[in-house]
């Protein structure tokens, strides 16, 4: 049947080394699209996979990676799938009707991506393999868990007792006393820490007013003055919200 391609703008507007590969759904993709970008590893490679919703009775494979499921028809490799586990709502099995097995266990994904929600269901034609759930399910409940390493993150529990609470293989390189926050007229004073993932503010008489930046999700960093003197510009993505937060 013929299937729509689901493309955003979002990734455009951020330039093309944008990474979207975790973000967006996109049906029938260039091939190129399909390489795995910087920083993207294959985790599991599935032969024998059935797109079963959309391309049933079609046998294809499957590459689970660390920030992506993708399916490939082996017939024709322009039919294809790429589901980033940012736009994955539920993963689920039940039991399918399929054209190359019959009634059997299948991988249900319930997903949202652009306002679109968009069902998928695969079904390994393996039998007694779990692989196709097990891997799939635990790669994105790890891609869950580690949202502070890739998303802009407001008034978050991440500072105790003045100190920033650090991510696993996270090392803070700076901690600078005295730092002003100017996203209101007055200003707020805090602290800022620079480790390598992230920069962190938070207010000194509230930990909890602050700020968590990766450095993913900066467009752009300048020096500019302000009337506080000379402030550090961090422009974020257009994925992250477009800010522009100045310390």
């Amino acid at each position: 049947r013929h299937r729509a391609r689901a493309m955003s703008s979002v990734s455009k507007k951020d330039g093309p080394n944008a990474v979207w590969q975790d973000r967006e759904i996109r049906f029938d993709v260039r091939l190129k699209d399909l390489n795995l970008r910087k920083g993207e590893f294959e985790i599991d490679h599935l032969q024998g996979v059935e797109d079963t919703k959309g391309n049933t009775g079609d046998k294809g494979e499957l590459v689970v990676t660390n920030l992506r499921t993708i399916w490939v028809s082996s017939k024709r490799r322009n039919i294809n799938l790429s589901i980033g586990y940012g736009a994955m709502v539920s993963i689920n099995t039940r039991t399918a009707n399929t054209r190359l097995r019959g009634q059997t266990q299948s991988l249900y994904i319930m997903t949202k991506f652009n306002g679109s929600r968009f069902e998928f269901i695969f079904t390994n034609l393996v039998s007694n393999s779990p692989r196709l759930f097990t891997t799939i399910q635990a790669v994105q409940r790890a891609y869950d868990a580690s949202k502070l390493y890739r998303d802009l993150k407001l008034r978050g529990a991440i500072i105790a007792d003045k100190e920033l609470k650090l991510l696993p293989k996270e090392e803070v390189y700076n901690k600078v006393n005295g730092v002003w926050n100017l996203s209101s007229e007055q200003g707020n004073l805090g602290t800022f820490f620079i480790t390598n993932v992230r920069v962190v503010w938070h207010a000194n008489m509230a930990e909890n007013f602050n700020v968590s930046i990766p450095y993913i999700q900066m467009k752009s960093v300048s020096v500019r003055d302000s009337k506080f003197g000379q402030a550090l510009v961090v422009h974020t993505t257009h994925r992250s919200g477009g800010d522009i937060l100045r310390f």
